[in-house]
């Protein structure tokens, strides 16, 4: 029961039953190789396949698609033409358009084909192997460009450090969510990142595994408007992969791990799972990398004179200014409570949706749920980090630590970052401890703590370096936004800053 939401339970999960019920229609354009294998997945859960191979049919079908699914597998220049065809019909009826950039690692024509279709803009979602979107990151990021060389052989690739992290960044620079499949898969929309358990080791040995997965996202996808209000699209991707994968599990162990038995076993393993099992197994874990955390802006009425209207400019022009997550903190004599601060809470949100902002609440766990926020941040003397999780499922949990005493005794397990501080001696918090340097940052991960953290407590430009020196991958600000002159131009000072270093 949430006060926020007139004490009405949540909805019911019930993804794979709309899957069923709704039959979305998937277009593939795909590899050769793989035609029955997809087509028969996509009847497995429920949706409804059709492959195309000319524009001429695709005009009629386009108009009642769900998704269209674009696999490079088998290409040829006359394929890339009717890729390029595909994409403009799918935008002219607006639907999703989900690309498998098969083998791009491994050859310079595939990527450039990848490229170009990218650079269209009109992509919805970008499905790849670990190795395959890495190539696609390193060949758009300048920061990249001198490590060009292949990751794998032929198109299934290698493991990939860090893909977590890539999965992120090529969410924002290409502006659509991006999967990276390996040892364990992540997906990203360019504000969240989750990680899910693969499935069994066997799935790379059959041919059609990796390129159903890009139609049964597509078939996701196309169910997505139902969600919205509920689910972030990375997190529906996520439970699309979590049923992916546990398919993979129960059907090794339906056919022992022979690749001939599991093609049949897998396709009644993914018919036979419903929402209660996909629930039950808890297969999705919320990620935070430290690019989220660069610039962490805290601020609530308390800050701008309780004056609504001036705090809705100032969180805008801050992420405008390339803040990468919002902190909504509303506490203090005078503050919204109840309804008024249940709306201002979704009017921020809506403005960090906007520019792919995470966006967090502090403490108030139900408003955090009530409007879908990204994540909830908590103190030491707030709700136990176990009941949180357990209340909010895959959100951002953060929990500050100000104290290897406070380390100890933190159930860290149960949260995603961590907020050390103050660093320094602030106004902005009335009850604020006192300072304990940028050392201590340091200090907690000496003794164990893996977690990304953020500095925070009277964190200026002049002394943003040393917190940043200390171990923290990032630095939380209050007044030297909310004072600014110009609040956009010291968000984009902090950024320019934190990405330097």
């Amino acid at each position: 029961m949430n006060p926020y939401m007139d004490n009405q339970i949540s909805p019911e999960f019930n993804i794979l039953d709309t899957l069923w019920k709704k039959n979305p229609l998937v277009i593939c354009i795909t590899n050769d190789v793989v035609r029955t294998f997809t087509a028969n997945g996509l009847l497995a859960i429920g949706a409804s396949p059709i492959m195309s191979e000319c524009s001429e049919d695709l005009k009629d079908l386009i108009v009642y698609a769900s998704a269209l699914l674009i696999n490079i597998g088998t290409l040829t220049p006359e394929k890339v033409s009717y890729y390029k065809e595909a994409i403009k019909l799918a935008k002219e009826y607006d639907v999703p358009i989900i690309l498998d950039p098969v083998g791009c690692h491994a050859g310079a024509y595939r990527l450039s084909v990848v490229l170009d279709l990218i650079k269209t803009g009109d992509i919805s979602l970008l499905r790849g192997n670990q190795s395959e979107v890495k190539a696609v990151y390193d060949a758009l990021s300048s920061d990249n460009k001198d490590d060009n060389s292949p990751l794998g052989k032929g198109v299934d690739g290698a493991q990939v450090a860090d893909s977590a992290i890539i999965a992120y960044r090529l969410a924002r620079l290409i502006n659509c969510p991006v999967v990276a499949t390996g040892e364990e898969d992540y997906v990203s929309d360019g504000t969240r990142v989750f990680a899910v358990p693969h499935g069994h080791s066997i799935m790379t040995a059959v041919t059609g595994t990796g390129c159903l997965l890009g139609a049964v996202l597509a078939a996701f996808f196309g169910i997505y408007p139902l969600f919205k209000d509920s689910l972030s699209i990375g997190e529906l991707l996520a439970y699309a992969l979590a049923y992916y994968g546990l398919a993979g599990e129960n059907a090794v162990k339906m056919s022992g791990v022979k690749p001939g038995s599991f093609s049949v076993a897998f396709l009644d393993a993914l018919y036979e799972i419903n929402d209660a099992i996909l629930l039950s197994e808890n297969r999705v874990r919320p990620v935070v990398v430290p690019d989220q955390l660069q610039v962490y802006f805290v601020c609530g009425t308390q800050d701008t004179g309780l004056n609504k209207k001036r705090m809705l400019e100032i969180v805008e022009e801050a992420c405008r200014g390339g803040i990468t997550c919002f902190q909504f903190r509303e506490k203090g004599d005078g503050t919204l409570e109840g309804q008024q601060k249940f709306e201002l809470a979704q009017q921020l949100k809506h403005i960090c949706a906007r520019y792919n902002v995470l966006y967090i609440i502090n403490d108030d766990v139900d408003l955090a749920v009530a409007v879908n926020a990204d994540g909830v941040h908590v103190g030491q003397d707030d709700m136990r980090l176990e009941d949180v999780r357990h209340f909010v499922g895959h959100k951002v949990v953060g929990i500050s630590i100000h104290s290897v005493e406070e380390l100890r005794k933190t159930n860290v397990e149960y949260a995603d970052c961590v907020g050390v501080g103050p660093m320094y001696a602030t106004s902005s918090k009335p009850d604020a401890q006192e300072p304990c340097g940028p050392e201590r940052t340091a200090e907690l991960q000496s003794e164990g703590l893996t977690l990304p953290c953020v500095g925070i407590g009277g964190i200026t430009l002049d002394n943003a370096t040393a917190v940043l020196h200390g171990g923290a991958c990032g630095v939380a600000i209050i007044s030297a936004i909310t004072h600014a002159e110009n609040p956009c131009e010291a968000a984009r000072q902090f950024k320019e800053l934190v990405s330097s270093f």
